[in-house]
């Protein structure tokens, strides 16, 4: 008798299980809305992949970055391919990897970016000692590439709260 109940038990479960799955299926899903993509003929990714860019973290100021090609500075931003970055941190008390992708915009004049427009994204999480400089580079940051003196300079930029319309 108690084989007979938990048969049908089982049978009921199953059977509620599979009409519960046929309902949700039923359920149209609302599209998606794309993430805007930049037209690669507006980026610098291309311009800056495969290269090696040299700071000192010592000479980080809050919200302003200098690099350049003198290899004698011991931190380096790697650009590593089209998407992939890479920040070697080599100070003497702190010793760290950053990993992210990029997307830098040339600057074609224009003052206009695309809203969130944030040009690093991390992918790994820095170490304690090199925790302001991760969170400067997630933030918006305007990069300045200057190719004749082989210079790139970034300062922070402005994130601008989301905008509701009606207020």
């Amino acid at each position: 008798m108690k084989k007979i109940i938990l048969i049908l038990l089982c049978f009921s479960q199953t059977a509620f299980a599979q009409r519960k799955k046929k309902t949700m299926e039923e359920i149209p899903l609302k599209p998606q809305i794309e993430e805007y993509k930049t037209p690669e003929d507006r980026l610098l990714n291309g311009t800056l992949k495969g290269s090696k860019w040299y700071f000192d973290m010592k000479n980080y100021k809050e919200g302003k970055l200098f690099l350049n090609k003198d290899n004698t500075k011991p931190d380096v931003l790697h650009f590593v391919d089209k998407n992939k970055f890479q920040i070697n941190i080599n100070q003497k008390n702190c010793k760290s990897l950053i990993k992210g992708t990029y997307e830098i915009m040339k600057d074609d004049g224009t003052t206009t970016m695309p809203m969130g427009y944030h040009p690093f994204k991390l992918t790994s999480l820095a170490q304690k000692c090199a925790e302001n400089l991760a969170e400067f580079l997630s933030g918006a940051v305007d990069v300045s590439f200057d190719e004749n003196a082989q210079v790139i300079e970034m300062t922070e930029g402005e994130n601008f709260p989301p905008i509701v319309p009606g207020n």
